[in-house]
């Protein structure tokens, strides 16, 4: 039984999208996103995971990043222990694309309201203070 841990995670996820840069070439995250099958916070994590390792370059045009494989001849080969089941297209859960996401309410705090038997009886006293000083 092999245990799940956080290098095999991000790594096996960088194997996804080093591949696909492999096969298609340099891409920005929506392509990627489409082409590893990986949600957007999997490939930014699967790129940071690369760009640690100086695997990528990455390049601003206009408003986009887009990101390559960076030229050497180590990047030309397949990184070690990744399984071929890693290429597979994952299914994607489909958002309606009529209504955006909901927005959460922020919660409102509210005072309590002060004990009137006290309140009345500070009054009171005020009240009294001022009119006999």
């Amino acid at each position: 039984m092999t245990q799940t841990t956080v290098e095999s995670l991000f790594g096996t996820k960088a194997g996804v999208v080093w591949r696909a840069l492999n096969q298609y070439g340099p891409s920005n995250i929506t392509h990627l996103v489409k082409t590893a099958s990986l949600s957007r916070e999997e490939v930014f994590c699967a790129l940071g995971w690369l760009g640690r390792e100086d695997k990528i370059v990455m390049e601003q045009k206009g408003r986009e990043m887009i990101f390559s494989l960076r030229e050497s001849k180590a990047s030309l080969q397949a990184p070690p222990k990744m399984i071929e089941e890693d290429l597979a297209p994952k299914a994607k859960s489909k958002r309606s694309k009529g209504k955006p996401p909901k927005k959460a309410k922020k919660t409102q705090t509210v005072k309590a309201p002060a004990r009137q038997d006290e309140s009345q009886a500070k009054e009171s006293e005020r009240t009294r203070d001022f009119l006999l000083h």
